[in-house]
């Protein structure tokens, strides 16, 4: 295997998306706003001051993100935001947060939780240096909270989950948020197969994919080349993807029904449109997937 930024040090597009995060919280806009008020709270110092300069703020995101991708962060962050929630008011015993990165929705939803176990997995060099920001700040961490390392290329998911208490057999919600592209294809047919084999029926995962086309460097979607070019360019290069149409075969074949998919087109329609207009594009590359494990 190639050497790899993120073993020695934090995942950069994590930290792009906790900073596009905070940004969308900052929308004048309250149409298109985000949700995530404690985002810039893990943001650290230098891109937390271009964070409060509005003018330097836009600049930065035109400059430095792929077009569009800023806006499917924002609207992509809401789909999971639902699904995160929906989880916690049917009560569900337990959601995984499979690549949690910077993610805040144990925090943010705390006052919803009534028992729910939540365990957010990723590798050492990323997950370690939020747990410090948050207690550097003082935030209180839930307890339901549980924070586990792992190293999705080369570690056993069942193995760690079970040492940090999962319970096999329980209605259970996965949030694979901006992982599976990153990943080798034996890596995701272990995730998808360990969440068939170790959920009970009616446990449901809303993951995020890339075309397979974009790694073929086509260039027929909004914002591709742009997009393959800025991940490659930190040393977190694309290598999965789902061909355009197959998703609902491909989950079948895992033990999956499909139950909802967002596609850039749907993601514009649904956060990006107001009264018919489109306000603003969303990159072409990725889908959201949400399936219930039969």
């Amino acid at each position: 295997m190639t050497n790899r930024r993120i073993d020695n040090k934090g995942s950069r597009t994590a930290e792009f998306t906790c900073f596009a995060r905070a940004c969308a919280y900052r929308e004048k806009d309250g149409r298109i706003r985000g949700p995530d008020h404690l985002a810039e709270v893990l943001v650290p110092p230098i891109p937390k001051l271009i964070l409060k300069l509005p003018t330097l703020r836009k600049l930065f995101i035109r400059k430095v993100f792929a077009p569009g991708i800023y806006q499917y962060v924002l609207a992509r962050t809401k789909v999971m935001d639902l699904e995160f929630v929906a989880a916690l008011e049917a009560g569900f015993s337990q959601i995984v947060l499979l690549g949690a990165g910077f993610d805040t929705r144990a925090l943010r939803f705390a006052d919803l939780n009534r028992g729910t176990r939540i365990y957010e997995l990723d590798i050492a060099t990323t997950q370690q240096p939020k747990i410090n920001v948050l207690q550097q700040k003082k935030l209180k961490i839930p307890d339901e909270l549980c924070f586990v390392p792992i190293d999705f290329d080369k570690d056993s998911i069942i193995k760690v989950l079970l040492e940090a208490g999962y319970r096999e057999n329980q209605k259970c919600l996965f949030l694979w948020e901006g992982v599976s592209m990153y990943l080798s294809a034996q890596a995701v047919d272990e995730t998808l197969n360990f969440i068939q084999a170790y959920s009970s029926p009616g446990s449901r995962i809303a993951f995020v994919y890339i075309y397979g086309s974009v790694l073929r460097r086509e260039g027929q979607l909004y914002g591709e080349s742009e997009a393959y070019d800025m991940v490659s360019s930190v040393g977190e290069s694309w290598s999965f993807g789902i061909e355009d149409g197959a998703i609902g075969q491909f989950l079948a074949d895992r033990g999956f029904s499909l139950a909802a998919h967002y596609t850039p087109a749907d993601l514009e329609k649904k956060y990006m449109t107001i009264n018919g207009k489109l306000l603003r594009r969303v990159n072409g590359t990725h889908c959201i997937a949400i399936a219930t494990v039969i």
